[in-house]
């Protein structure tokens, strides 16, 4: 069945409103805690997992490549030897989580794989950067020191992200089906 104007409009439109989240939220987050909130609790990773499982996907993988490229340019952030590796970590993220959550997967295991893909797609980008294309980046030790470091952002993101998704689910009725829990 084809989607109808009404829902492609409502996709694009809270597309755009999650694009915005993901350079907003890792500003304020950055203002309230400082430069170490955002690699703790991993803001701007939020909205791309929400995307992906709310709108499918394209647009979970469109709002991943598009969020850090933008904020990048406009706030300088996430700096620029980090940036190929969290394009790579974050449309992974949006693009798992949707073709996840297009099979009907339950959303909290969406969710959780989608995490662990976007983790080893990161790990397998900064490995072939080192070894393959031979470039000075972070040894590829930070990837476990990320995950470590980010452990209370993946909490909030299996506590907010279920939530935030049901929500609008309900709220806006984008033709998916109710949350599977």
């Amino acid at each position: 069945m084809r989607p109808t104007q009404h829902t492609q409009t409502l996709k694009l439109c809270t597309g755009a409103l999650l694009l915005a989240a993901g350079i907003l939220l890792p500003q304020v987050f950055h203002m309230i805690g400082g430069q170490a909130m955002g690699g703790i609790l991993l803001p701007m990773h939020l909205p791309v997992f929400i995307a992906g499982l709310l709108l499918g996907p394209f647009y979970g993988c469109a709002i991943g490549i598009i969020t850090p490229l933008i904020s990048f340019f406009v706030t300088g952030m996430p700096p620029a030897g980090k940036l190929p590796f969290m394009l790579i970590e974050l449309l992974t993220y949006g693009l798992a989580a949707g073709l996840l959550r297009k099979r009907n997967i339950n959303i909290y295991v969406s969710l959780i794989l989608s995490q662990i893909a976007g983790r080893v797609a990161n790990a397998l980008a900064l490995v072939f950067a080192t070894y393959v294309l031979q470039l000075n980046v972070p040894a590829v030790i930070t990837v476990g020191t990320a995950v470590v470091t980010g452990i209370p952002g993946l909490i909030l993101q299996l506590v907010l992200v279920p939530a935030v998704v049901i929500l609008i689910e309900r709220v806006l009725h984008l033709g998916n089906k109710p949350a599977n829990l």
